[in-house]
């Protein structure tokens, strides 16, 4: 640790501080040479001043990175995940730049005589326009720093916000760059995260099979059965979670079925495992259907004669009426 700060340090101090001597000596031979006087040699301390202050903000710098990016650090911040602690440490390096650089800018022009009420107030009417120009920049910056202490999704999740859905490949400060499903990178601003809902499928404890079995209207009296049989086989399946709602139950009258709800939790949250058990349980119920007797309905329409109407009569005009079927 000493050996890299002394290295950090070295630098910065031997080649600023040279330098701002070096040109101090050849600013005071021109002066001397050409007879400037004393308003030519004041000016001739700040720019040696400006040199040595330059210098120092550089060795500064190059010591907090230092000692941000260091092992002690890594250590002193205790945290596992490796692309947490990367994303912090990026943090903590970009305020500690930010901060130098507002500091020697504030030194610097004190040392060019502007008075420190007027620096105050030049930097606070900066920092507002700033603000103002650099609206949607700082939000996204902001939201960045929302993405990290938060934490709704890390680098490999699949989410969804406001209908943009993929992989998380990236999180940066301004954007969050996602693999689209088709394979293409999106890349979402981080005010989006901050303004909209964010799905993370990947948190979820289960996934949820639900379906409407339509059945024929004749298969009205078999309904009852057909929907404890599912039930039963649902309660015994391996691969449901008995610990979440299980439901089959006929629930709706339709206009050419009557309907039976099936409703359950896979144990799995896998996708492509998630769809082999529903192809699976899907199969399974319509074996029992079979089983039963009973048959699954299809939208038709049913026409029922008036009592002492003469059925081939009644076929007979609407081939007529529809000559086409």
């Amino acid at each position: 640790m000493g050996s890299h700060l002394a290295a950090a340090l070295r630098r910065p101090v031997l080649f600023g501080l040279g330098v701002s001597l070096y040109a101090s000596w050849i600013i005071h031979q021109l002066n001397k040479e050409l007879g400037l006087g004393l308003v030519a040699q004041s000016q001739v301390n700040k720019i040696s001043t400006t040199l040595v202050i330059a210098s120092i903000t550089w060795a500064v710098m190059n010591i907090g990175q230092t000692v941000v990016r260091s092992a002690s650090m890594r250590r002193w911040i205790r945290i596992e995940d490796q692309q947490d602690e990367a994303m912090l440490i990026n943090v903590m390096s970009r305020l500690y730049t930010i901060f130098v650089l507002l500091v020697a800018t504030a030194v610097l022009m004190v040392n060019f005589g502007v008075p420190s009420g007027a620096i105050a107030t030049m930097l606070g009417g900066a920092g507002i326009g700033l603000s103002f120009a650099t609206q949607q920049i700082s939000q996204n910056f902001l939201s960045g720093f929302m993405l990290f202490f938060n934490r709704p999704f890390r680098e490999g999740d699949w989410i969804n916000a406001n209908n943009l859905e993929g992989t998380v490949e990236n999180i940066g400060w301004y954007y969050t760059r996602i693999r689209t499903f088709d394979r293409r990178p999106l890349y979402i601003p981080n005010s989006v995260f901050a303004t909209n809902p964010i799905e993370n499928p990947g948190e979820m404890y289960n996934r949820r099979i639900r379906a409407n079995i339509s059945l024929r209207y004749e298969d009205l009296g078999k309904i009852d059965g057909i929907s404890k049989e599912v039930r039963n086989h649902l309660r015994q399946h391996p691969d449901i979670d008995q610990s979440q709602s299980i439901l089959v139950n006929f629930n709706e009258w339709d206009s050419s079925s009557i309907n039976m709800m099936v409703y359950c939790f896979t144990k799995t949250t896998v996708w492509k495992d998630w769809l082999d058990i529903q192809q699976s349980i899907f199969l399974d119920i319509a074996g029992i259907v079979q089983r039963s007797g009973a048959d699954f309905a299809f939208d038709c329409t049913t026409l029922y004669p008036a009592p002492g109407s003469d059925s081939n009569t009644l076929i007979n005009s609407l081939n007529r009426s529809n000559p086409t079927s």
